[in-house]
Order: C-alpha cells, then structure tokens, then sequence
C-alpha cells in the first residue's frame, strides 16, 4: 500500500502532460530540416511523420526526393507511388509526384514509363516545365532510334512549350 500511495503523490504532484508530436509537425520539421540544407534530419522528420500517417503524401513525396537524391532509386520510386495513390482518383491529385515518377523511371532506363508519367504530370499541371522539357528529350531519344517523324514533332512542340514557360517565368 505504501508503494501506491508514493507512486499516487508522484503522480499528482506532476503538472500538464507531454504531448505527442503530430505527424503534420513532423513533416513541417522536415520542410525546416531541408531549407537549412540537412537532409538526413528532413529525411528522419519525414519517416517519423509517415510512421503516424503513412498515406501524407507530400512526406511520401519529399522523403522520396531525398532518396532519389541519394541514388536509392527503388525506395524512391516505391514513395512517389505511395504520394500517388495516397491522391489518386482525388481532386488533389499532384502532378509533381507523377513527375518525380517519371524522373526516377528515366533514371532506371524505363523509357516508356518515364513518358507515361511525364504525360500524366503534364495532364494535371500543364505549366510544369521540367515536365515538358523532360518529356521532349524521351521523345527525341524514341524518334531518333525509331527514325519516326511524328513523335520527334511531338518533342520538338514540348520543347518549344518548356521555353515558352521558362520565358514567361509561368514554369
């Protein structure tokens, strides 16, 4: 009974309690983390806020991005998907995440997917001028080995469609 009792006094004479950090919290230390240029505690503060949420897709996306940074291509790839499905089929549906993708299928030689995903970021954002510049290079690179004039015309328009953005600084 004494056990208790001192057990209870101590209890009591403790004021407020410690609150969790949220997961919206964490995301935001990562966010600070990365525009103080430190990416291994972004990429941490990213991991916690995904471990209370996993479906936060802009931490997806971000933690992805730092990833892909550090050449770890498949976990890179695996959260730009998650960012995806975790907006999908939503109005909120980004069309950044879908070039993230797109970008890390280039980089793992997937043409094909890479163009896929450039499409469908460039159907959700139009303005999105890497998008456009990155899909006229997979373009030209399809024309040329296939020597097909109406996909190296497709390039040449997203060419001249990523000047006119970064011209107008709209990009």
């Amino acid at each position: 009974m004494g056990d208790l009792v001192s057990l209870t006094a101590r209890l009591e004479s403790r004021r407020g309690c410690i609150r969790a950090v949220s997961a919206a919290e964490h995301y935001e230390r990562g966010l600070a983390f990365e525009a103080a240029e430190q990416p291994d505690a972004a990429a941490a503060a990213y991991r916690r806020a995904l471990a209370s949420r996993p479906d936060m897709a802009d931490a997806c996306n971000n933690l992805g991005r730092l990833l892909h940074d550090r050449d770890q291509l498949g976990e890179a790839e695996s959260l730009y998907r998650l960012a995806i499905c975790s907006t999908s089929g939503s109005a909120g549906e980004v069309g950044l995440y879908w070039f993230n993708l797109g970008v890390v299928c280039e980089d793992t030689g997937r043409c094909a997917e890479a163009i896929a995903a450039y499409e469908r970021a460039l159907g959700l954002e139009p303005t999105l001028a890497d998008a456009h510049f990155n899909l006229a290079r997979q373009l030209e690179q399809v024309g040329r080995r296939g020597a097909d004039d109406l996909v190296m015309r497709r390039a040449v328009r997203h060419l001249k469609r990523y000047r006119d953005l970064v011209r107008t600084g709209i990009g």
